[in-house]
């Protein structure tokens, strides 16, 4: 008997309720003296992650963890509308974010802090554990085997084939180019979720998972 060489693509997509919420929130403020800005600036953000501390549990949330950049304080000095240049005024940054595993908490959280002057929600990203994650990675690649599987059978039915043999099995890329690397996206985790802010209704985005593969199968051809 001769054999034929089949390669195909298999894919896989698993969807999930997020479990776990990763809220960014900004501090500013400006004015003209430095040091009231610096000041002012400290306080809110010692507000703000007081509020955190103060519900943090890494076992058990709903807090389980969150980390601040530095402040950051620097001067501009504006222009007028006639072109003069006008006295400096100082601005001020700096980010928190905090990743809560209670949405009811967070909701609540976030209406609270939100109204204090000078801090804004600057957007929620929705992720699972990454326990679950892990499975469900491993989950979507052999479902992409199936699929994979599953495909080789039908071409080979359709071209009247005998049995399949798996030579090849890769990452989407790697199956003509061992020395290559997978290219970003093999494996996915996406999430998209509205920004927040306050008196919001949180709306949690579902997260796609997916995975694909490349495999290449020889099918022996019954003689004539």
């Amino acid at each position: 008997m001769s054999e034929t060489i089949i390669t195909v693509a298999g894919s896989s997509q698993l969807r999930r309720n997020p479990e776990r919420a990763r809220v960014r929130i900004g501090v500013g403020f400006e004015g003209s003296k430095r040091d009231s800005v610096l000041a002012a600036t400290r306080a809110a953000h010692e507000s703000l992650t007081g509020s955190l501390e103060s519900i943090l549990d890494e076992q058990n949330g709903p807090v389980r963890n969150w980390h601040s950049e530095d402040i950051r304080v620097w001067g501009q000095r504006p222009w007028s509308q006639d072109g003069a240049r006008l006295p400096v005024e100082f601005h001020s940054a700096v980010f928190v974010d905090a990743e809560f595993d209670d949405f009811e908490a967070l909701s609540e959280w976030i209406d609270v802090v939100s109204i204090r002057e000078g801090i804004a929600i600057d957007g929620i990203d929705w992720l699972l554990s990454r326990e679950t994650e892990r499975a469900l990675q491993s989950e979507a690649r052999q479902e992409a085997i199936a699929d994979a599987v599953a495909k080789a059978h039908e071409y080979a039915d359709a071209l009247g084939l005998g049995d399949l043999t798996a030579l090849s099995i890769s990452d989407p890329g790697l199956l003509d180019n061992p020395a290559g690397q997978p290219p970003a996206g093999a494996m996915m985790m996406m999430a998209k979720g509205a920004p927040g802010g306050g008196g919001m209704e949180l709306r949690p985005s579902m997260i796609s998972v997916d995975a694909s593969v490349h495999a290449r199968f020889s099918a022996s051809t019954p003689l004539a």
